[in-house]
């Protein structure tokens, strides 16, 4: 029996502005440091025993599973670890030294039944500044969170959740689809954020039409999962053919606070331009802006746009 992919799933990007509380350095990296503390703070705030999420008893009704780890009851076979696809941190500043007062931005894009918990996520962020971002424990304040049409949702300490608009991936789809139709020139989709993806078993060093269609199908099918559809990928007729390509390899470096550990996180940076693009292609890397691609994007890989030239 097939089982359809959909695009009916709900989301909605919230932008986040932060204020330094005091001069202070802050990785460069923030993704990463960002996700990690504020897992911290959920679990500071609501976990009843200690911390062994594993062998937890309440693991079913935890919120912290439910918000942090995206519970799902079932899963794609080729996911073998627990998959945060509930939501996506995105910062892309990389500045490191703040004065007192200066201030940074960064989204949380919530989906799914993870958009309910809203109020969770924030008040670990809001947790999170007191305690200290990095090595260095910067702190800062969530001054505001603005919605997708920059109406605010916070300010200081009030929260207007009828402004909390919601919207799916489908309509994102439609309304990005519409600007882009109406361009005439090539297609380019250009990587803001290192790419690591694997392509017939081997970590790509370069860009492949398919295997950039296919990326996004599965992070769509992940997300069909996580509101309890078990979809396939769709198999496609044609994939985008290339004109030219630039791709280079990029390095991140990070450190886990739960391994005590330094590691190295690689991928590749840079542009594509496609001589076609299949308007079942288009749709799946329309909501790749939206879900990221490939490996790592819990800790900020993978973030990408489609242009097309004039």
């Amino acid at each position: 029996m097939e089982h359809t992919i959909t695009f009916d799933i709900p989301y909605i990007r919230l932008g986040f502005h932060a204020e330094l509380l005091s001069s202070a350095r802050m990785p460069e990296t923030k993704t990463a440091a960002l996700r990690g503390g504020m897992g911290e703070m959920l679990l500071r705030q609501n976990c009843v025993t200690d911390w062994k999420c594993e062998t937890c008893r309440f693991r079913k009704a935890c919120v912290v599973s439910h918000t942090f780890y995206s519970a799902m009851e079932k899963k794609p076979s080729y996911v073998t670890s627990p998959e945060s696809v509930g939501y996506l941190i995105e910062c892309t500043d990389t500045h490191t030294y703040f004065k007192k007062g200066g201030r940074f931005e960064f989204t949380l894009t919530l989906f799914g039944d993870s958009v309910v918990f809203f109020n969770l996520y924030l008040q670990a962020l809001c947790q999170l500044g007191m305690t200290g971002l990095g090595k260095d424990k910067a702190r800062f304040r969530i001054c505001e969170v603005r919605n997708t049409q920059g109406r605010t949702i916070v300010r200081d300490n009030e929260v207007d959740m009828s402004r909390y608009c919601i919207d799916t991936v489908g309509g994102y789809i439609k309304k990005r689809k519409e600007k882009l139709l109406r361009g005439t020139g090539d297609w380019r989709l250009t990587f803001i954020t290192p790419l690591s993806m694997k392509y017939q078993q081997e970590y790509m060093e370069q860009f492949y039409g398919e295997a950039l269609v296919k990326g996004t199908a599965r992070r769509i099918q992940m997300l069909n999962y996580y509101i309890g559809n078990e979809a396939d990928v769709p198999e496609f007729s044609a994939y985008p053919e290339i004109r030219t390509q630039s791709a280079s390899p990029k390095t991140v470096r990070r450190y886990s606070g739960t391994q005590d550990s330094r590691m190295a996180l690689r991928g590749i940076s840079g542009t594509v331009t496609f001589n076609t693009m299949p308007e079942e292609c288009l749709d799946y890397l329309i909501a790749g802006e939206l879900t990221h691609m490939g490996k790592n994007t819990s800790f900020g890989f993978g973030i990408y746009h489609i242009y097309r030239n004039k």
